[in-house]
């Protein structure tokens, strides 16, 4: 009896199985954001421009924004501001596809400037695009 009712449930098994594994996937893949975006918020408190390019995708896509122009940003902030300190919370990731994901997170850009600290909060929403080397930053600085 076992044996006649054992095919019935190999759809519904597979299902369930397939269901599984992409939520998996995504959690998995949700992971790896979480860690690209802590490297930011590292790289943008050391200092460490070369940490902070490879971050972003090399064909970086937002609307009068080109890779270069960041890294140059970044380049005059790091000059400008001896101490900076940038901490992201509140973070929620969506998966558009297996590729793209887009998060929306609050941060804390401290500067130290004239003896004193200053501090900026912003939201923001990024794009990510997945590369044969990672999870990078598309779009959304």
């Amino acid at each position: 009896m076992i044996v006649q009712r054992l095919p019935r449930f190999l759809p519904l098994a597979a299902i369930v199985l397939s269901l599984l594994l992409l939520s998996a996937c995504s959690e998995y893949n949700k992971m790896e954001i979480r860690e690209l975006l802590d490297a930011r918020d590292a790289a943008v408190s050391q200092h460490d421009l070369t940490a902070y390019e490879t971050l972003l995708i090399t064909d970086y896509h937002a609307p009068q924004q080109t890779r270069q122009s960041i890294i140059t940003k970044m380049r005059h902030l790091f000059a400008q501001f001896k101490q900076i300190e940038m901490k992201s919370n509140n973070r929620f990731i969506r998966m558009n596809d297996s590729t793209h994901a887009e998060c929306e997170q609050s941060y804390i850009l401290r500067v130290f400037a004239d003896g004193d600290w200053r501090q900026l909060s912003e939201r923001e929403r990024l794009q990510l695009t997945k590369t044969p080397n990672g999870w990078k930053i598309s779009g959304g600085l």
